[in-house]
């Protein structure tokens, strides 16, 4: 992204903008490098992903409430009539 749309993003004139790089460095900087950080977000249409995630939170439980999960998930299951 470049700084004329930086500045349409933040609802501001180019040139304030562009004004902020001398007069206020430092948050010149710090809005620069947020539009600069890439920022990932997971695919939740992703069935393989989905899984995923749930096997590692599976993985973070306790005995117990893993056999209760499994049980309330297998439960949900029959239902759907899987």
């Amino acid at each position: 992204m470049n700084k004329t749309e930086m500045a349409n993003l933040l609802k501001m004139d180019y040139k304030t903008f562009r004004n902020w790089e001398n007069g206020r460095p430092e948050v010149f900087e710090i809005i620069i490098k947020h539009f600069e950080n890439k920022k990932e977000y997971p695919d939740l249409n992703n069935p393989n992903y989905l899984k995923s995630e749930m096997i590692k939170a599976i993985d973070k439980l306790s005995e117990n409430k893993t056999k209760k999960f499994y049980h309330l998930m297998m439960a949900e299951l029959a239902e759907m009539g899987h």
